[in-house]
């Protein structure tokens, strides 16, 4: 262990550093950015420690194996910092620092950004955004855009830079060439190692400084010392490199929490199923279970279909086909990711895995219009090891089909419990309000109602639901509403006979539309419906209207439309169809 400062590890010359393929994309965040800059002006009253670098050298290549994000977070600073004073050379050309801060630059941009010499590049991020990094940070290319960036990692790095950025340009230059000395000289300790062995013992036994280790990174680095230990075989160690390769590929890429797809999977492939709820004790206890000499096997095993889920929850989030966007819709995969995982680890047939994909949609629907304390978990839990192919998972839909019609334990989500929720009178409100006018949206459309024009994420808020019948309204009558309440006939007014809530009055509508239409008469309403395109269920609004003459929005039209998405709902979730 060597302890030295940023400035002089970087000055090694002809050495380059590098983050492995199999280790994460940069991940830091704003509140990592902003402590970053309170620890460097907390320099100018004492010393400035970085913490601990792992390292792995080979050759003139430092791999980095711990710290990368505090190390590609200084690297962004420095570039920042260059352009900053690039920018302001005029407020600081005549002054007293002038000499100092051209030497300044170009040293900073020699040690750490390219090797002027070399032309070499000093600090590689992962491969599949360096090229992203090399145009951004190392050449500092303006063309950049928010809309250019694809992945999560480029937009925390196009993060850090900006934050930088805006955080420089208001200091002193003082203020500047302080930190810079703070950055540079900082203290740090670091552990060079020549070979893989001693870096994966070091790096299971501590924590990096500014982001905790997710459950993710603690588990790779359990696998990679197990194998050591047992071992060491080295096609073994490339394998599960590889596999991380792709995984972290992947996590920049996909908008599921990377612990949340280790328990999708686990939940998929261990033995507690739906129940675990410690998978890094778990996954462990599953390992020692086996004897040292195949534990490499079993790891192998694990991180093939750890790789394989990863990719499986990117294709479902690229995936725009109709059941499966609608699934995703409903913001709510959480009972769904272990059965689909399961699924495609099990190789079925792309019929079946839609099957289930209907399924599931169909079951998500039913639990969240149900709601209560009912655990749907509990039931998938019972059903889940059963299937392993194609032909048990095809047997395991069939069963849950009939369990939502015959078992008195699924009655919660049964086609009565389901229909007596859709006919409540106070169905606004619900979390699946704007889905199920979505799905019904869907259902209008045929040869007279084309596709909506319109995407669901437009749609999601609670701005997006309009009450035809406005909430508040004076002079109902005079403007085309019916009897708010009757006194003596409760069910015939529409507050008094709760249609006010029910899906009957509600609309889906452009966040836009619904705060221009707010308690408008409803013959003003409904010309607005008429001529705009881009939800069908605004045109069909004259449908339900007795005189089309004399247009009025009452507890019989009310009742026409809720009859009408009712019948739809019996249509669009029959268990029969799946």
């Amino acid at each position: 262990m060597e302890s030295t400062t940023i400035k002089a590890l970087f000055g090694r010359r002809n050495i380059r550093f590098v983050i492995p393929v199999y280790q994460r994309a940069y991940a830091w965040d704003k509140r990592q950015f902003s402590q970053f800059v309170e620890d460097l002006e907390e320099c100018e009253i004492c010393d400035y420690y970085l913490g601990h670098f792992l390292f792995e050298q080979d050759g003139d290549t430092l791999y980095v194996i711990d710290g990368q994000q505090r190390l590609t977070t200084c690297i962004i600073f420095f570039s920042a910092l260059i352009e900053t004073l690039k920018q302001r050379e005029t407020e600081w050309n005549n002054d007293k620092h002038a000499d100092t801060i051209r030497i300044l630059i170009d040293d900073i941009a020699d040690y750490y950004l390219k090797d002027i010499r070399h032309g070499k590049q000093k600090f590689v991020t992962v491969a599949y955004d360096n090229n992203f990094f090399a145009d951004t940070i190392i050449d500092h290319k303006s063309n950049t855009s928010r809309e250019d960036l694809t992945s999560k990692s480029q937009k925390s790095i196009y993060g850090s830079l900006t934050y930088f950025e805006d955080v420089l340009e208001k200091a002193s230059i003082e203020q500047l060439l302080s930190w810079t000395s703070s950055l540079e000289n900082a203290s740090i300790t670091t552990y060079i190692v020549k070979n893989k062995l001693q870096a994966a013992q070091i790096f299971a036994y501590q924590n990096d400084r500014g982001k905790r280790l997710t459950n993710l990174e603690v588990l790779k680095a359990y696998f990679m010392l197990q194998i050591y230990r047992s071992q060491n075989n080295e096609d073994d160690i490339v394998y599960v490199e590889k596999c991380f390769e792709e995984i972290y590929h992947n996590i920049v890429l996909v908008t599921v929490d990377e612990d949340n797809v280790l328990n999708y999977y686990w939940r998929a492939v261990g033995s507690k199923g739906y129940y675990s709820e410690n998978v890094i004790r778990e996954v462990k206890a599953w390992l020692k279970a086996f004897p040292q000499e195949e534990q490499g096997k079993n790891i192998k095993y694990f991180v093939n279909g750890l790789s394989r889920a990863f990719c499986l929850i990117r294709q479902i989030e690229q995936d725009n086909s109709f059941y499966t966007a609608n699934l995703k819709n409903m913001r709510s995969m959480a009972y769904s990711y272990p059965m689909l995982i399961k699924a495609k680890l099990s190789d079925v047939e792309d019929d079946v895995f839609e099957r289930l994909v209907r399924l599931m949609e169909n079951l998500t629907f039913r639990s969240l219009i149900r709601g209560g304390r009912a655990d749907i978990t509990s039931r998938l839990q019972n059903v889940l090891p059963s299937a392993k192919d194609s032909q048990s998972f095809n047997q395991m839909i069939d069963t849950v089909i009939w369990k939502l019609k015959n078992d008195w334990w699924w009655g919660y989500w049964s086609d009565n419990e389901m229909f007596n929720h859709l006919k409540s009178g106070w169905f606004y409100g619900n979390r699946i309000d704007n889905y199920l006018l979505w799905r019904y949206e869907q259902y209008l459309c045929n040869d007279n109602y084309p596709t909506p024009k319109i995407a669901y994420e437009e749609i999601i808020s609670n701005e997006s639901i309009e009450h035809i019948a406005p909430q508040t309204q004076p002079t109902p009558l005079e403007n085309g509403y019916g009897i708010y309440e009757d006194n003596e006939n409760p069910r015939e007014g529409i507050v008094s006979g709760e249609w006010m809530n029910c899906i009957g009055n509600l609309m889906l509508m452009a966040g836009r539309q619904n705060s221009s239409l707010g308690n408008r008469p409803f013959p003003m309403k409904l010309q607005v419906y008429g001529k705009d395109n881009l939800l069908n269920q605004q045109k069909e609004i004259i449908e339900f209207i007795a005189d089309k003459d004399n247009p009025v929005w009452d507890k019989v039209s009310i009742e026409k439309r809720f009859n009408k998405i009712i019948h739809a709902a019996q249509e669009i979730w029959n268990l029969d169809d799946i």
